[in-house]
């Protein structure tokens, strides 16, 4: 599973409503699902906004558990190695 990181403003200029999305502390990045991005965004692996991390990328865990990111709602599920 993979997921994109950009910021809010990117994400809701394309058309995402991001009101339930997990956030940066801030509020200034949200992450989702790979293929949900792939909606809305043409080109998406190559569209500098957006980064993307596979679940098992040790990048990624950290990155989610860092003081940076909201905590994970009950329903959010992210795979660790």
């Amino acid at each position: 599973m993979k997921f994109a990181i950009a910021t809010v403003e990117f994400w809701q200029s394309v058309g995402f409503d991001t009101t339930k999305w997990r956030k940066s502390i801030d509020e200034t990045l949200a992450l989702v699902h790979l293929e949900y991005a792939k909606v809305l965004v043409d080109d998406i692996k190559n569209n500098e906004n957006i980064k993307i991390y596979d679940a098992h990328d040790t990048e990624f865990i950290n990155l989610l558990k860092s003081e940076i990111w909201t905590e994970i709602e009950e329903d959010e599920e992210i795979e660790e190695p």
